[in-house]
Order: C-alpha cells, then sequence, then structure tokens
C-alpha cells in the first residue's frame, strides 16, 4: 500500500460523489417501533431531509445528516439498514459516535472507508483511524460498515464481513469500576436503604395518606433498583398491568429484558417483591389507577411510575444521596447487587439470569471480586479492610454519657443478642418499645441511632460480637444468605465505622 494513496482530498471526494450516484433510491417511509410510547413511528421522504426526528425513552432526538457532508446520502442508507435491525435508542446513539469522530478528525476517514476496497480500508484503519478513534466511536463505524456489507455499497459486499470483525477496538475495560469496587455500596448505607423502605412500610400501615406520592413512588423505584439490579430503562418500561397482586398477599412485577441485541429476547421476566414491602406497590397501583398520582408530561399513562428512564435514574440518584449522603446511581445498585449475590454463593448461571444477561461470561467478573471465604468471615467479623469508607455518623448525632443518663429508660439502649448482655451503648430517639426491630442488633444501622461518643464502648460490642459470627460462620458452613449471619455481618461492620468515626474525631478535637 503507497503512502501517497492516503491523501485523497480532490480525488476521495470524486469516489464519493460516483459512489453516490450508485445508490438506489431511499424509502419513502422508514418505520420504526417506540416500545417506550408503544407507537410506530413513520419517517417520511429521508432522501429529501436534512434532519429526523427520532422518538426514544419518551425524547425527542435528532440525527442531522447535513453534517455528514457528501456522505450525507451513504449515511442515510446506512441508518435505515440500522432501523431495520436495531432499537431507536441504539441508532441515535450510533450516529451520534460517528459524527463525534467527524468533529473531531474530519470526514475524510470516514470517506476513505466507505469508498476503499476492504483490503485498503483495513491498513487504513490500522494505520490512521485506530490511533485517534474512541472505543464507543470506532463500534459505531464498524457497524456502518458492515451495513455497507450488507447493502453492497461501494466495494463492500458481505463477503468482507469478516475483515469488519477483525478490525481492532481501542481496549476498555466495561467493568473497571466492578474490579477497583468504586461502584459498591458499602454495607452500612445498604442497611439504610432498607431501613428506609422497612421505615415506609410501617409508616404507610399506620395511615397511607401520611405518605405523599413523590416518596411512594421513589422507594418503589428503589426497591426495583436494589432488590433487583433492573435498568432505569427497565423500570421505567414497567406497565401497571405488569403488576399481578396474589389473595396470599405476594407481588409480582413483570419487566422486560433490554439491551438484548436479538429482539426475540426481549422478553418479559417475573420478579417477585419482598412480602413486607408488597404493600407499597399494592398502594402505588391504586393511586395510578384512581388518578391520584400523574404520570409526568409526554409519559404514557400506562406506565407504572409515569417517569421517563432519565427521570428514574434522577430520583434514585437524589434518594440515595439524601439517605446516605454519597449520590449512588441505578448502575451502582445494579453492581451491587450482582456481588451482593456472587459473595452469597450463587451460581453462574443463577447471576446471569438475574442480570438478564444472554453471556455468563459477563458474570465473571463479580466472582473474580467476590472475596475468597476467610474473607468473608474477616468481613463478618468487622476487621476486613475491603469496607473502608467511614460511615457519615453526623448524620446521626452522637451522645455523651451524662445525655445518656437523661433520657427515659425507654430510650436507653440495651439487650442480649445470642446470650451476650449489651447496654449503654447509646439512645433510640423512638424509644424501643415502639421499635419493631431487635435492639442492639438493628440500632447500629438505624437512623435514629444516637450512638455513645466514646469508641471504647463499642469496641466493647466488636469484642463481644465476634465469637458469636465465628459460631453462626461454623454452624451455617458460611451460608452467606443465612439471616442471622447476613444481620451479624451487617451490624459488626456498623459497628466498626461507628469506632473508626469516634476515633477520627477524638483525633481531632486533641490535635494542636
Amino acid at each position: 500500500m503507497n503512502a501517497a494513496a492516503f491523501k485523497l482530498e480532490v480525488g476521495l471526494l470524486d469516489e464519493i460523489t460516483s459512489l453516490t450516484a450508485k445508490l438506489p433510491p431511499l424509502p419513502s417511509v422508514v418505520r420504526y417501533f417506540d416500545d417506550f410510547n408503544n407507537e410506530v413511528h413513520s419517517l417520511r421522504d429521508i432522501s429529501a431531509s436534512g434532519t429526523i426526528l427520532i422518538f426514544v425513552d419518551g425524547l425527542e432526538r435528532l440525527i442531522d445528516f447535513d453534517a455528514f457532508g457528501a456522505l450525507n446520502i451513504a449515511v442515510k442508507h446506512v441508518v435505515v439498514d440500522w432501523f431495520q435491525r436495531l432499537d431507536p435508542t441504539t441508532v441515535v446513539m450510533k450516529a451520534a459516535n460517528v459524527l463525534r469522530y467527524i468533529s473531531r478528525c474530519g470526514l475524510e476517514p470516514v470517506a476513505y472507508l466507505f469508498a476503499s476496497s476492504p483490503f485498503d480500508s483495513r491498513a487504513y484503519w490500522s494505520t490512521k483511524v485506530l490511533s485517534n478513534v474512541k472505543a464507543d466511536e470506532s463500534w459505531a463505524l464498524r457497524a456502518a460498515l458492515h451495513s455497507l456489507c450488507r447493502l453492497n455499497i461501494g466495494q463492500w459486499s458481505p463477503l468482507s464481513a469478516s475483515i469488519i470483525r477483525n478490525l481492532k477496538s481501542p481496549r476498555v475495560d466495561k467493568y473497571r469500576v466492578v474490579r477497583v469496587g468504586d461502584c459498591f455500596l458499602p454495607l452500612d448505607q445498604q442497611a439504610l436503604i432498607v431501613n428506609h423502605v422497612d421505615s415506609l412500610c410501617e409508616k404507610l400501615a399506620v395511615d397511607p395518606a401520611s405518605l405523599d406520592n413523590v416518596e411512594l413512588r421513589d422507594v418503589c423505584m428503589l426497591v426495583m433498583s436494589y432488590q433487583y439490579a433492573f435498568r432505569p430503562g427497565q423500570i421505567a418500561r414497567i406497565e401497571l398491568a405488569d403488576v399481578r397482586f396474589f389473595s396470599t398477599g405476594a407481588v409480582h412485577v413483570a419487566v422486560p429484558l433490554i439491551k438484548q441485541q436479538d429482539n426475540s429476547k426481549r422478553i418479559r421476566v417475573n420478579r417477585k417483591i419482598k412480602r413486607e414491602w408488597g404493600a407499597l406497590f399494592n398502594e402505588l397501583v391504586r393511586r395510578r389507577e384512581t388518578d391520584i398520582l400523574q404520570p409526568e408530561e409526554g409519559v404514557p399513562p400506562r406506565l407504572l411510575f409515569g417517569l421517563t428512564p432519565s427521570g428514574v435514574g434522577r430520583a434514585i440518584m437524589e434518594l440515595t444521596e439524601e439517605l446516605t449522603g454519597d449520590p449512588w446511581s441505578p448502575t451502582d445498585l445494579r453492581h451491587t447487587a450482582a456481588q451482593r449475590l456472587a459473595d452469597g454463593g450463587i451460581s453462574h448461571a443463577g447471576l446471569t439470569e438475574f442480570m438478564g444477561q444472554t453471556s455468563d461470561r459477563i458474570a465473571n467478573v463479580y466472582f473474580d471480586k467476590s472475596p475468597a471465604q476467610a474473607q468473608r468471615v474477616n468481613e463478618a467479623l468487622a476487621i476486613s479492610p475491603i469496607y473502608s469508607n467511614i460511615a457519615k455518623i453526623a448524620k446521626t448525632k452522637t451522645i455523651d454519657k451524662a445525655m445518656l443518663l437523661g433520657l427515659p429508660s425507654d430510650q436507653q439502649i440495651g439487650g442480649a443478642p445470642h446470650g451476650v448482655p449489651i447496654a449503654g451503648i447509646g439512645g433510640c430517639a423512638l424509644g424501643q418499645s415502639l421499635c419493631t426491630k431487635n435492639p442492639v442488633l438493628a440500632c447500629y444501622t438505624c437512623s435514629r441511632f444516637m450512638p455513645l461518643g466514646e469508641p471504647e464502648i463499642h469496641e466493647e460490642v466488636l469484642e463481644s460480637l465476634r465469637p458469636v459470627v465465628t459460631e453462626f460462620a461454623a454452624a451455617s458452613r458460611n451460608n452467606q444468605q443465612s439471616p442471622a449471619y447476613s444481620q451479624l455481618k451487617f451490624t459488626l461492620d456498623a459497628v466498626r465505622r461507628v469506632v473508626e468515626e469516634l476515633k477520627s474525631d477524638r483525633e481531632e478535637r486533641h490535635s494542636p
């Protein structure tokens, strides 16, 4: 391949003009299905349109063909091919990524790939394109070349598809955040989420009118994200008809599987809501069916939550920030749920099915990250460095001994969990007689807990409960899904965080 062949500014334009002249007419109407609005949309007279308007996920998106210059007709053929095989969201993303590459590197590299022979394009890709293309841009460019093969445009034909499959893309570790662990919610913050859902269930049982519409809607979305690892697009697409109630009190929700390359695999899967949380969904459906809770403008009334996917993601992040102090995204909750199951001993096939994936290779990253059995016991003993983030104890406030002794006896925490007497660890803003949870074990992960500001007291709790954890680990053969084992694991991790925070505060007060 002669290096001079790469310099084809004028000649390349002639080749593109010749290629365009040989293209067949574009269809007068292009149809695509919008699964969010459950409508078929038609794009008319695309050959004469400079831009087209696409409806995806409740939003309007534009594809600006004029920005592709001399390639606009060829790109229109590619986009029409994409609409026949891909969902509209993917079409918009791929077109945007090709255009982003052109805006950075110019039109000539793409024009060269379109007009040249497959073998010349392969050499050009390796020497010119690969060094300056981003991963998502390279995937979009390769998808465009595959469409050229299917449509027999220029020198491309179906026989050339193998050449495109062998084109390299920049290496990207899609699961870097999983390997690093930045996406995982600490155990005490997970407990705060569970406590929030439990508290709203209690609030609903006492007085349904005490829950406002947004509070109810957001906690139900949080359950779908935290418990079942669903994406915002899946949660937003849950319909009122997808929620089924049974006389036993069980609540089942059918959720669509999205991001499937094969449209035949875009099915709905059933998930059973935790029995104690089912009442929240019952009340939400009642309010939606009686128009007490209205959907967001532009969102079809058939959808349960009445929000776009972006609205779902935003609401979940705002709620998690309110509860934990950190804005965790639905993707973070998804990774956390998967890692929670991997740590609990689920099979590869089970985790793959849970995540709605078609390949069990994706599940490997969670098993690779999952600690060894000995490390799991260390986590439960609250001595593992894996969860090193310090809890935000300032949200609950600490108290001193005088304040503790001045509280009513019902608000002074004490108990004997698993036969270990524990008292004097702090106060309860609610009162133990009104608490439905296990004293001491539930207190450290409760937002109403006011820990005593002396770390030595809480270190004694750690030392007292560690033998109990070891006994449960041995008795259950380290079964991570044992309720007692899980509760102890959550509690001791939260106690350790209290100790770290109190010691940190003490050092700051005594530092010069």
